[in-house]
Order: C-alpha cells, then structure tokens, then sequence
C-alpha cells in the first residue's frame, strides 16, 4: 500500500495554458509553434544538463529555450518580452479538479508531497499563488541534487523525503517521461492523462493508474497502511 502521494506540477496540478496566451500576446500568430518547440527545448536542455552533470536552475533551462524556439522560427523578442514571458509561468493557476482530489486524498490520511524540476521557491510561490499549499507536507524540489527528472537520484531524493520505501510512494504525473523514470526508480505511478489524444511511450512499462481526471484519484489509488 503507498503511504505517500508526490504530485508533479507544471502541466499535472498547474494549468501552464496561460503561458501560451502570454506568448499570443507577444508574439502573434507564431506563438503556438513556439511555445510547442518551447515545451519541448526546455524538457531537453534539462535531460542534456542532467546527463552532463551540468545543473542551473530550470528557469535558465526555460530561458534558453525560449530563445532557441523564438530563433528556430524566425522571431525576433526583445529582452522585456522575454522577461514577460517568463513571468507568465509565476502567474499560473490550478486545474479545476485539482483541489477536490488533493481534499480527498488528504481527508484519509495520505501524505502528498510537491515534486518538481523547478526550484523550491518557484513551486512555493505557484503553490500558494493556486491555494493548494497547505495540501502538501512538503515541497521537494530537484535543486536539492542538482540534476533533473528523469535521473534516478531524483527519485531517490524523492523517496528519502518521503521516508518511506519506494513501493510505498506514488508518483503522480501527465508526463510519460517522469512517470517511467519512477517506475524506473521502483515507485509506483500514476499518469494523469490530461490530453485524451496523448499516448504514453511503448516502452513495455505501464503506469499502475491512469487518471482521466483527478477528481477520482482516491478511489482510483489505494489507501494507506
């Protein structure tokens, strides 16, 4: 049975949709391709940095990136765009399902706990910005090892802050990539599939739980000891 619950944030509790409205704004027509190659630059900067061994904090991933996908499509973005753009993701709010399932959780017992590549005090701001702070125990945060999901040392780090075996802790996430580095990494998961048309990779490992919303987690997630 698991005895801890850890959440990731950026597109599983935190609707990241603002972002992309933000990028509208400044930048037009163009700013759907963007923020695409965007998400997708920022996710491999981080997995290119953890495999070098090369940490920094994820909002210079997030940077970075967003300078690369403005280039790759030709767009020009002054330095105070950037900064607005960036800002957007301090200005996020919480999926609408998101508080009932983390009450009904709680109301059994369950630990939840906060787990991000974002630094502690980006999610801590996130968190209470979206009225779900006091959800969770704590907030465990990447920055404590200097690498990024989906390194192994991460989960590891997870599990000790937990303090609990890893069989006991589940991992909930809308990213395929996190959920098997946790399966990897012996927790157990559970993948919110927060876009109906998203297959999860054919990797021959399958998430214990699939959530179509998480209104129903904590019947869908068994309870504790």
């Amino acid at each position: 049975m698991n005895n801890a619950v850890a959440f990731d944030i950026y597109g599983t509790l935190i609707d990241t949709q603002a972002v992309l409205a933000r990028l509208t704004e400044l930048l037009g027509d163009k700013a759907p391709a963007v923020s695409r190659l965007w998400r997708q630059k920022q996710l491999e900067y981080s997995f290119r940095r953890g495999l070098m061994r090369d940490y920094c904090d994820f909002s210079v991933c997030t940077r970075q990136a967003l300078v690369f996908a403005c280039r790759e499509h030709a767009v020009t973005i002054s330095e105070e765009a950037i900064e607005l753009a960036m800002q957007a993701y301090a200005d996020l709010d919480a999926f609408p399902d998101v508080l009932t399932g983390l009450h009904a959780l709680r109301s059994r017992g369950t630990r939840l706990y906060a787990f991000s590549n974002g630094s502690r005090e980006a999610v801590e701001r996130l968190l209470k910005r979206a009225a779900i702070r006091d959800c969770f125990e704590a907030v465990v945060s990447v920055e404590d090892v200097h690498s990024f999901k989906p390194d192994p040392q991460v989960y590891a780090h997870l599990v000790r802050s937990c303090d609990v075996p890893a069989a006991q802790v589940y991992l909930v996430s809308a990213n395929p990539f996190d959920i098997l580095g946790a399966a990897h990494a012996g927790l157990r998961t559970a993948w919110l599939r927060r876009d109906p048309g998203t297959p999860f990779d054919p990797w021959g490992v399958e998430p214990n739980v699939t959530l179509e919303s998480l209104r129903d987690i904590a019947h869908r997630l068994p309870a504790g000891d």
